[in-house]
């Protein structure tokens, strides 16, 4: 991998412009693609998860049945990161609606958590306390990067209580209303960020989606209380939960290098530090499907559909000069990035001062303390 102060004298020379040029007839998302990778990916995993409600009581070999299960579902789960992509409102709207119906109402995990998102790749709140997505990890104890891991197993213990107590809570009692908005209504990784209330426009949109969740949950507890659902289905629910987390928890601790700054962070510096894994192919299939593997691209290019990040990314590496800001974004695998993570000097094992804007141009804010930790729902 590239050292840190490689990429940025590289990113001081790179054409953002003309990479994002090369790419401008890739844009166009086929919807088609979208809405059967997304059908087959929720039939793949609720049928395998079917298989193993059914046939564990018989055979317990059944319950292997599981990964194949959290696998499947925590692609079609991504797709939530390409919904809140979307630039046409009628994609966003129709293809939803589709996924909360398919995977986001039975996960607890309504899109409407995910409409924030855009934080994240905001030149002004990248990496900083305003980026529910981001924790700096490589300036903090490692400790933090432990509860990060440890937080998959608790996750799914979450959307239980948000939707089938807070909710109803926050309905009858309104003062508690902004604190459920702050606190507990965004998928994150920093426990310190506060979330914002529904627009005027997004008010009924987000009451409904909480209310199906809201009746959901109930209507599982009532069937296992009175008989009619086994107590072991319940549990099977939650231990799938847990595997679709697990999952992404792996992924999101090699996505960036976590180095954090003090100053905004444009494309190109947010490019730098995020990681590709190009040489994944199959590994990446499981942790970082839907383009996720790719996501220093995704970053150089948010807007760009997940259908074309292959042909995009031979593009960049075949186009632009050797040593580009992009070639220096690769790593090996992502054991590798996150034991780099794992390895890396905090500021209080070396004798230099934790990086700053004055080290690195145009990055970005941490805007937090060392005190920071990963949040539950994600």
């Amino acid at each position: 991998m590239s050292t840190h102060a490689e990429r940025v004298a590289a990113a001081a020379d790179f054409d953002a412009a003309r990479a994002i040029r090369l790419l401008s007839d890739l844009m166009t998302p086929r919807m088609a693609v979208y809405w059967t990778d997304l059908c087959l990916s929720a039939l793949a995993g609720w049928s395998a998860f079917g298989a193993v409600v059914v046939l564990t009581p018989r055979t317990p070999w059944a319950a292997l049945l599981l990964l194949p299960a959290a696998v499947a579902m925590y692609r079609a789960t991504l797709f939530i990161h390409e919904l809140v992509h979307f630039r046409r409102r009628e994609h966003r709207s129709r293809f939803g609606l589709g996924w909360n119906v398919l995977v986001g109402f039975w996960l607890l995990i309504p899109y409407f958590m995910y409409e924030g998102h855009s934080e994240h790749h905001s030149r002004r709140l990248y990496g900083t306390a305003g980026d529910a997505e981001y924790v700096a990890f490589a300036r903090m104890s490692r400790s933090e990067m432990v509860k990060m891991a440890l937080s998959a197993l608790v996750l799914p213990l979450f959307g239980p209580v948000r939707f089938g107590v807070l909710a109803p809570v926050s309905w009858l009692v309104p003062r508690t209303r902004e604190w459920v908005y702050a606190r507990a209504s965004t998928i994150k990784i920093d426990v310190e960020y506060r979330g914002h209330p529904p627009k005027r426009s997004q008010r009924t949109r987000w009451l409904v989606q909480e209310a199906v969740c809201f009746v959901l949950v109930w209507a599982v507890l009532g069937l296992v209380l009175t008989g009619v659902l086994s107590p072991v289905v319940l549990l099977w629910w939650l231990a799938l939960m847990v595997g679709v987390a697990g999952l992404d928890t792996a992924r999101l601790l090699g996505a960036h290098r976590y180095l954090g700054n003090d100053s905004e962070a444009n494309l190109v510096l947010q490019m730098i530090d995020t990681i590709n894994y190009p040489r994944s192919r199959v590994a990446g299939l499981v942790w970082g499907p839907v383009g996720l593997r790719l996501h220093a691209l995704h970053h150089l290019v948010p807007s760009l559909p997940y259908h074309a990040y292959r042909e995009a990314h031979h593009r960049l590496v075949t186009q632009l000069p050797a040593g580009s800001a992009y070639h220096l974004t690769e790593s090996p695998g992502l054991l590798h990035s996150i034991a780099e993570l794992w390895r890396a000097p905090r500021p209080t094992e070396q004798a230099e001062p934790a990086p700053t804007a004055a080290h690195q141009p145009g990055g970005a804010s941490t805007g937090r303390s060392s005190g920071s930790r990963p949040a539950a729902p994600r």
